[in-house]
């Protein structure tokens, strides 16, 4: 038999919203037994993938950089910025160039000068 109405949905969804705030979640059985689970959230201070992210964007920027202006005009660059305030040394340490970007770097160079002058 079907009901369109129950009187114990209401009285249940009232009790679990009192509830909502503490650390544990209550839910109801079918026969208006309560159970409370402890709600467990941790947190920490920094997320590992906003780690991930700020290097993955680094590495990107670097990249992107060097296939511009190429290797000699960012190490023209990077000079200039170790000679800097202690920002832009910071800076520069940072994106200084590896032989693997160099070489990645490269490559997307060759793919842009071919793109561009089709």
């Amino acid at each position: 038999m079907i009901t369109l109405w129950n009187a114990s949905k209401p009285i249940r969804r009232r009790a679990a919203s009192e509830y909502r705030r503490s650390a544990s979640v209550l839910s109801f059985n079918h026969d208006g037994l309560e159970i409370a689970r402890v709600r467990y959230r941790r947190r920490r201070w920094l997320p590992i993938w906003h780690i991930m992210v700020f290097t993955y964007l680094v590495l990107l920027i670097r990249l992107i950089a060097v296939a511009d202006i190429g290797p000699a005009g960012y190490g023209v660059r990077m000079s200039e910025m170790h000679n800097g305030n202690q920002l832009e040394r910071l800076a520069a340490s940072i994106m200084d160039l590896d032989p693997v970007s160099r070489q990645m770097a490269m490559k997307l160079r060759q793919v842009l000068s071919l793109v561009s002058t089709r």
